[in-house]
């Protein structure tokens, strides 16, 4: 069996402040912003300049793509293309594989989880 690995997983700011059990204005003041702009940031992270997020995001000293409100949108080209991939799966069916290998197993599922004919476990 293949030894579990931590997976990065994006959460929002709100997550990393109650983690170090610091209120809203506290929080705000280590991240280098007032409490109205930690708050704007939560609610309409677009609102808030890009200056003030990276300075934010220097300080939790972690990616992008790990703060929900700092993660970038796709571009519409990876959206397409995302969204292409899904309807193929739908389609074609999805593949399953080994939750310790990550290996296919031979299976095909449709968009509803139900196994496809024809396909069978090793």
């Amino acid at each position: 069996m293949i030894p579990v690995t931590d997976v990065p997983v994006t959460r929002s700011l709100e997550d990393y402040r109650r983690e170090q059990l610091l209120t809203q204005a506290e929080f705000a003041r280590a991240l280098g912003m007032t409490e109205q702009t930690y708050r704007r940031l939560l609610v309409d992270p677009a609102s808030v300049r890009m200056p003030t997020k990276r300075r934010a995001r220097e300080v939790l000293d972690v990616s992008p793509y790990l703060v929900r409100e700092f993660s970038p949108v796709p571009s519409e080209t990876l959206q397409q293309y995302a969204l292409t991939a899904y309807e193929r799966g739908n389609r074609e069916g999805w593949i399953a594989v080994d939750p310790d290998t990550l290996e296919p197993t031979g299976e095909v599922f449709d968009g509803d989880g139900n196994q496809i004919d024809g396909s069978a476990t090793p």
